[in-house]
């Protein structure tokens, strides 16, 4: 056999990043930054342009992660990402902004705020949330791009398949195609929902390939998108990925780059809660912790009652006595049934029009009274850590007042936005909707009974780290209610996100892949998704991939590829279309290719990624160290023929492979004939598309056949899903 190659990839050229108008009238409107975080928030900023791709007449995409703390200030960085994009000459930029129409309309209303769309900056931006082509947002966009002044074009769309395809349209149309031409767009993926990265291997595991469910018709539509607009650059935002949901998203989206943020100096996260200040944590009994089979509660529970008192406590004192902050805000996060937020939103206003009812009582009243000494116990724990603190006579002065200017509101899907200057009080009550992505202004008191059954995983613990904030101001202030399993599972997180976070900042994504993958540290959620069943009937035997966007792309990287290669000529069948060539190559090299090379369909962006993924468990094993790559019909410039057929509504290659001769004197096993068995084997197609389209016909296209040994399929070991 041949020698094993190792190549070494050149880097490529970084963008020469100004700081334009745009910028500087952000930056300079961010008051309540010192120097040195405006500072760090434009070098980080930079860090992320500057690899994007160049915005002015190219062809190319790039992919790379803005890696943060939660509630750490993601929205500020791409806000700033945003205004240094376009003193670059970037036209458009899209934002997908989280799975709920509240984040939509969160993120939408907080671009317009910080970039003064709508006021002192409205003639230099164009805002579309969620546009269609029947408003004709198609038309506006071609006339923005031709404006002599050159407006930026913001567009903000839900991260749904429905919406995005949608997008899609836009940009298909020749109007908006011609005014834009290969000049850049910006996608930045607020609060990537990476969970189902996770579980997507599994499904529809006893079928040849993978078939969309509402997960990947997302992800398709993006891939789809992607592949409408020749010059991209797509920037995920998310916060701290663990190990195993790192790889899944360095297969599925070959990031080429990432930047680890630095938060402000005033944010309160996992360290400041559990591990500076534990004492800000407050453990909720067993016998109160929630759970809708095992542990049903008929009436308040006494820390819900506690929790609601330390926080009237806490608003009374920072807000109306000290003047420190406008309003303040509490969250219940009970379960993710509706039901459940209802009973604990009836519990909570019960209480509130109780305790208001009695305060208003004579002095002297014995029910009164009685209220009065409840408040006395929870006043000494919300003043515990205060210095100096009011006198709790002073203090129940306002507690009343308080209690009047307390707006309670129910957060389940359709409930509008919060007006949160319009209260000096809020609590809010809800679930899934006050996860991901949605921020809780001036966050003091959380109280999340949430019972887990098992051990939840890192996403889940991230989605409920709502608490997480800017609230240095009035930290003393600061509860936060769990049951005793959630505070052990929050202090694990905290530990090895820092762990995470130092490593991300001193590797590259490759190199700490590497690392993760040497560790072991990933091979349970390997195991996750290679399945027996997967394996057994997705990857084994012949498959075809229909690489028919990112063309141009793709086309230019083979011929680089091909061209730094010694390849050793395979048999000599006699015919220049049967005359093939191939080179053994190091694993690693074999997936960095695949990573190169662009595929915009789910089901093979999926297969691509999956085969990443059984290349790696089958070098862990020691299975193999080596691929096959094989360069079909290597002297046939123009490519073979093949028809462009549609299938299901979808344009699919007829059949990229060559069939076999068993007689005469040209015999030739076929395409799927020339492999090895010892390693999986990769054919690059050289393909001339026939179709009846002038859009298809005669187009010049590379893919690729892959080839899974039966042998691998029979021994593998893994889960039976």
């Amino acid at each position: 056999m041949a020698e094993t190659i190792k190549i070494i990839n050149q880097a490529n050229s970084e963008l020469n990043i100004i700081q334009g108008s745009r910028t500087l009238d952000l930056i300079n409107r961010l008051t309540k930054l010192d120097a040195e975080e405006k500072e760090t928030l434009l070098y980080e900023s930079e860090s992320i342009l500057k690899n994007c791709v160049n915005p002015i007449e190219t062809i190319g995409s790039t992919t790379g992660i803005a890696i943060g703390y939660v509630q750490s200030g993601k929205t500020m960085s791409f806000t700033t990402l945003t205004a240094l994009a376009i003193d670059n000459r970037f036209r458009i930029i899209i934002y997908f902004a989280g799975i709920k129409v509240n984040l939509l309309e969160q993120t939408t209303n907080r671009l317009k705020k910080d970039l003064l769309t709508d006021s002192d900056n409205s003639r230099f931006f164009k805002v579309y949330q969620s546009p269609t082509i029947t408003d004709n947002v198609h038309l506006k966009i071609k006339g923005a791009l031709l404006l002599n002044h050159k407006p930026a074009i913001l567009i903000t769309v839900l991260k749904h398949h429905k919406h995005i395809s949608e997008l899609t349209k836009i940009f298909d149309t020749y109007e908006v195609k011609e005014a834009l031409g290969n000049n850049g767009v910006l996608i930045i993926d607020d609060e990537a929902d990476q969970a189902s990265l996770n579980t997507y291997g599994r499904k529809n595991s006893k079928s040849e390939d993978w078939e969309e469910d509402e997960f990947s018709s997302t992800y398709s539509s993006i891939l789809n998108l992607r592949a409408a607009l020749p010059n991209h650059s797509y920037i995920q935002y998310t916060a701290t990925p663990q190990g195993p949901l790192l790889i899944n998203i360095m297969d599925l989206l070959s990031p080429k780059f990432h930047k680890v943020l630095t938060p402000g100096k005033s944010y309160t996260g996992g360290k400041t809660f559990f591990e500076e200040n534990t004492d800000l944590i407050i453990s909720i009994p067993e016998g109160e912790v929630y759970h809708h089979k095992k542990n049903q509660l008929s009436e308040c529970p006494q820390s819900l009652i506690n929790a609601l008192q330390i926080f009237i406590c806490g608003v009374a004192i920072t807000v109306n006595i000290q003047d420190k902050e406008n309003f303040l805000s509490m969250l219940i996060h009970a379960d993710s049934l509706k039901d459940v937020s209802r009973q604990f939103y009836d519990w909570v206003k019960m209480m509130k029009d109780s305790w208001e009812d009695r305060l208003k009582l004579p002095d002297g009243d014995p029910s009164k009274t009685e209220l009065i000494e409840q408040f006395k116990e929870n006043y000494n724990e919300a003043v515990r850590r205060i210095q100096n603190p009011p006198e709790f006579e002073a203090v129940m002065v306002e507690v009343l007042q308080v209690i009047l200017d307390t707006n309670i509101e129910l957060v389940i899907a359709g409930s509008k936005e919060i007006d949160w200057s319009n209260a000096t009080a809020h609590i809010l009550v809800g679930a899934d909707m006050l996860n991901r992505g949605y921020t809780v202004e001036g966050l003091m008191v959380s109280y999340m009974p949430r019972y887990s059954i098992g051990k939840s995983n890192a996403d889940t613990i991230q989605q409920r780290c709502r608490f997480f904030g800017y609230k240095r101001n009035f930290l003393d202030s600061c509860r936060v209610f769990l049951p005793n399993e959630s505070i052990m599972e929050y202090r694990e997180y905290v530990e090895h996100e820092e762990i995470f976070r130092t490593n991300l900042k001193e590797h590259s994504l490759e190199e700490y892949e590497q690392l993760l993958i040497l560790s072991g540290n990933v091979n349970p959620t390997r195991n996750n998704i290679l399945s027996v069943d997967l394996i057994k009937h997705k990857l084994s035997g012949w498959r075809q991939l229909n690489a028919l966007q990112h063309i141009d792309e793709n086309n230019i990287f083979v011929e680089n590829f091909i061209s730094n290669i010694n390849f050793k000529n395979y048999e000599d069948f006699g015919t220049p279309d049967r005359r093939h060539r191939y080179v053994k190559l190091e694993i690693n090299v074999a997936i960095e290719f695949l990573k190169n090379f662009k595929i915009a369909n789910m089901p093979d962006a999926l297969r691509k990624s999956s085969t990443i993924q059984y290349l790696r468990f089958l070098a862990d094993k020691k299975e193999v160290n080596h691929v096959y790559i094989f360069q079909m019909a290597y002297s046939v410039e123009e490519g073979r023929r093949r028809s462009l057929d549609t299938e299901d509504g979808k344009l699919k290659i007829n059949n990229i492979f060559s069939g076999r001769a068993l007689s005469g004197t040209d015999k030739y096993p076929g395409d799927k004939g020339i492999c090895f068995e010892d390693s999986i084997c990769i054919q690059i197609h050289r393909i001339r598309l026939k179709h009846y389209s002038m859009q298809w016909d005669n187009k010049l296209i590379h893919t690729l056949g892959i080839y899974y040994p039966e042998d691998f399929a029979h021994s593998f070991v893994g889960i039976n899903k």
